[in-house]
């Protein structure tokens, strides 16, 4: 779920960027604001990240209900720090 989730996010994130709103996207997916919102952080995930998740290798704790519920930094040295935590 979680690597779908990363996929999503950076998806939603180019439709931002291409002009698409928030509302438009969320018409799209029938999901809620909030939660495109909440979920659109993991477009700025530390590469190595991606590439952990990608390939099923991050910690246990690191999940899209975490990632709901948490906000991470946005610098990657700190993403990396707290992710460690988990």
């Amino acid at each position: 779920m979680l690597v779908e989730n990363v996929a999503l996010a950076n998806q939603w994130h180019r439709q931002l960027k291409d002009g698409e709103s928030y509302e438009a996207i969320v018409a799209g997916t029938g999901t809620s604001k909030r939660r495109v919102q909440k979920l659109i952080a993991l477009a700025f995930l530390a590469p190595d990240l991606v590439r952990d998740i990608t390939n099923g290798t991050q910690p246990l704790g690191l999940t899209s209900d975490w990632c709901l519920r948490h906000e991470l930094p946005a610098e990657w040295k700190a993403q990396r720090e707290r992710i460690a935590t988990l």
